[in-house]
């Protein structure tokens, strides 16, 4: 410092302190260095007062400037009592360790700048914020971390503005420019913005920017001067005065401009544009609204709607009013006729009758339909949902001639285009889904039949929400009916939970108020397993669209993805997904896997990759416990399945001991998943135990002793 004139060379050249030296604006802290100097010293603290004056002239003065003297005293606590805080602070290095200036912070500019850490550790400066106050600020350099993050990067230096702008204004719309030279008023608002407001990427507008002008111009247009008196000011006071004072305070302190736009809800409800406040980027939410808001569509204030609607799209659409009117004219009866002589039938209320979705279910009622009529039974179908179904486009794409051949020989009534069902006395009904348990009650008030035959496949509560929907379809099961369940696992869920038959007063007896079959699975020929060619392959039963959501795909997925990332699966494993209704494409498992999932397989294809499986993964969360598992378990690979209410870990293990049971949470399938690649190597094990079912087919299932029974209880 021996470069600075001394405190005395200063006097002698007549350098005083005069008004504008002073550390304006700081409570506490306008003191010239005239008084400092004039000071009483405490001996404790006249090496501090010593330090201070080796500055010079012109640097005691900066660092009176940008020293505050409230902040100093808050933060030296009691020691600060003894003497002035100046004195105290050059009086030893521990108190330099402290900022005097709310926008420095001391180590984190000695930890950024080399320079001046060296600097002070050697003793040639005093602490970081007086290199800042003589130096640093000069420089551009950032008194601390906040304001650094916000600086923008520049591929090259601009050049420094030489034009005039529109310095009030700059001030204004920027709140960091203000409170900068507030805390070091040793720049002024042109320096401030070369040194460091064109790294924050501030924008300028010159005296006559005209789009400054319009801005302005518009909030004065829009701004309401009774309202703003009223409800800020307290008092009427002129147009100017209000406007000048939303200008120069108001539009920090979030006031509203007028009673329709709300400043604090247009901040906070848009992130962006309070990010672009916060960082000085705009200088108000309504100056954003004026500008470009109102034409991009933006609320002045909450509206309840268009909020929800802006986070949750669809919210607070009514459509429960919709679905009201859905579930009026679903339940509406088929329109009928009745006819004395007619021929006695068996009509199969069906939702849809879509070849596309001939599998699962609709392969049951199929069969049932081909036995009926190969029984002799005349047959009736009605679609009671899907007003584009048509018989010619089933006979198109449907594949099973024999079934085509019977539904086209059928009656054929879409309720739906209101044509009239003709009826007899001894008409009788098979319902495929228990929603339209609803449409048939008033066809059995004119026959001899008062139950109808559910094919109970499902508990199809289940497909719905908690909701009407949900509520209609578990009470359809008072209705009267005989139960034909597709397996034993979902008859003891019914008699569990007193559903159906099992709700009333008297025990039901099998064979006459309910009946069970099982499903047949696809019968596939077993090969011999050739030798062993390194690959192993696990096949998912992937279904992921919504209406499928009960086959935890999402679950399969999740588990498969991360023991792949964890290494449980090797380079040896490949990954095929079926049952999806999408074109084949690819999902990944992580960097060396993924599922390759298919539509479907021709059969001959398919039975050939059935043979080669190692792993089948197949979830099912609903108390039919699914076909799949166990056509998996017939060609002997290891099968990971979840247990449900009316099927135990036990229960499944005893139908085939290559079946591991998992509870339905992610982590019960991932640990089901590591015990099968395990026992996946043991192929010798795995065919000795593989699933041998019951030699049996759709014929002899529904064939017709089995039938006459199950139709004469719904006369009964």
């Amino acid at each position: 410092m021996s470069d600075r004139p001394s405190i005395d060379e200063n006097k002698r050249a007549g350098n005083t302190f005069s008004a504008a030296d002073k550390n304006k604006g700081r409570s506490g802290s306008a003191v010239d260095l005239a008084s400092i100097l004039s000071t009483d010293l405490n001996d404790a603290f006249a090496e501090g007062r010593r330090n201070f004056l080796e500055h010079g002239f012109g640097g005691c003065r900066d660092i009176l400037d940008c020293f505050d003297r409230a902040v100093a005293i808050r933060r030296l606590g009691d020691v600060a009592l003894d003497a002035d805080p100046i004195d105290i602070y050059f009086s030893d290095r521990s108190f330099a360790r402290i900022s005097p200036n709310l926008l420095f912070d001391e180590q984190w500019y000695l930890d950024t700048y080399e320079d001046v850490r060296y600097a002070v550790a050697n003793g040639s400066i005093y602490s970081g914020f007086v290199h800042f106050v003589i130096n640093g600020v000069h420089e551009g350099r950032c008194p601390n971390p906040t304001l650094d993050v916000e600086f923008v990067q520049m591929d090259e230096p601009s050049e420094p503005s030489q034009v005039d702008f529109d310095v009030e204004a700059y001030v204004q719309t920027y709140r960091i420019v203000q409170r900068f030279l507030e805390c070091f008023p040793l720049l002024d608002a042109v320096t401030f913005y070369n040194l460091y407001g064109r790294r924050l990427g501030h924008t300028i507008w010159g005296d006559h920017d005209e789009h400054r002008k319009i801005s302005h111009d518009l909030i004065s247009h829009e701004f309401d001067h009774d309202y703003y008196s009223s409800q800020y000011l307290g008092k009427k006071v002129s147009r100017s005065t209000a406007l000048r004072h939303y200008k120069t305070l108001g539009i920090r302190e979030g006031h509203n401009p007028n009673p329709k736009f709300d400043e604090l809800w247009y901040r906070t409800f848009y992130t962006d544009i309070n990010q672009a406040v916060t960082a000085g980027k705009i200088e108000s939410g309504f100056h954003h609204y004026l500008t470009s808001g109102r034409q991009e569509g933006r609320r002045q204030a909450h509206d309840l709607k268009y909020a929800l609607e802006a986070r949750l799209a669809g919210v607070t659409e009514p459509r429960l009013v919709q679905r009201a009117e859905e579930i009026a004219q679903r339940m509406q009866s088929l329109p009928h006729r009745i006819v004395a002589q007619g021929e006695p039938r068996i009509w199969f209320c069906l939702p849809m009758l879509n070849p596309d979705m001939s599998f699962g279910g609709y392969k049951a009622v199929f069969e049932l339909i081909k036995a009926t009529a190969r029984a002799g039974r005349a047959i009736g179908i009605f679609i009671t949902e899907d007003a584009t179904d048509e018989l010619s486009y089933f006979a198109y794409r449907e594949r099973d001639r024999e079934l085509v051949s019977v539904i086209q020989a059928a009656a054929y009534v879409n309720r739906v285009r209101g044509k009239y069902i003709p009826i007899s006395p001894n008409d009788i009904f098979v319902v495929y889904s228990v929603w339209d348990a609803y449409i048939v009650q008033p066809l059995l008030k004119v026959t001899r039949a008062k139950r109808f035959l559910l094919l109970a496949q499902e508990f199809e509560p289940i497909f719905y929400e908690c909701g009407a929907t949900r509520a209609l379809t578990q009470d359809a099961y008072q209705f009267p009916h005989v139960p034909l369940y597709n397996s034993r696992f979902l008859q003891t869920y019914f008699a569990k939970h007193a559903v159906g038959p099992f709700g009333e007063r008297n025990a039901p007896r099998e064979g006459s108020d309910y009946f069970v079959f099982e499903h047949v699975p696809t019968r596939l020929s077993v090969e011999a397993r050739e030798a062993d060619t390194g690959t192993r392959t696990l096949a998912f039963y992937a279904r992921p669209e919504m209406h499928a959501a009960r086959n935890l795909f999402e679950l399969g997925y999740l588990a498969l993805r991360k023991l792949c990332n964890e290494g449980v699966f090797d380079h040896r494993w490949r990954f095929v997904g079926l049952g999806g209704l999408q074109e084949d494409h690819v999902l990944p498992l992580g960097e060396k896997h993924q599922i390759d999932m298919v539509q479907k397989m021709p059969l001959d294809e398919y039975a050939r990759f059935m043979n080669s499986i190692d792993i089948g993964l197949s979830l099912m969360w609903a108390p039919h416990p699914s076909v799949v598992p166990f056509e998996f378990a017939a060609t002997g690979a290891v099968v990971v399945t979840n247990t449900y209410e009316n099927r135990s870990a036990e229960e499944l293990e005893a139908i085939c001991r290559n079946i591991v049971p998992c509870p339905p949470t992610l982590a019960g399938i991932e640990a089901a998943l590591r015990r099968a690649v395990a026992r996946a190597e043991d192929r010798e094990t795995r065919q000795r135990q593989r699933l041998i079912g019951p030699d049996r087919t759709w014929k002899e299932t529904f064939a017709g002793d089995v039938l006459d029974p199950i139709f004469a209880s719904l006369q009964a």
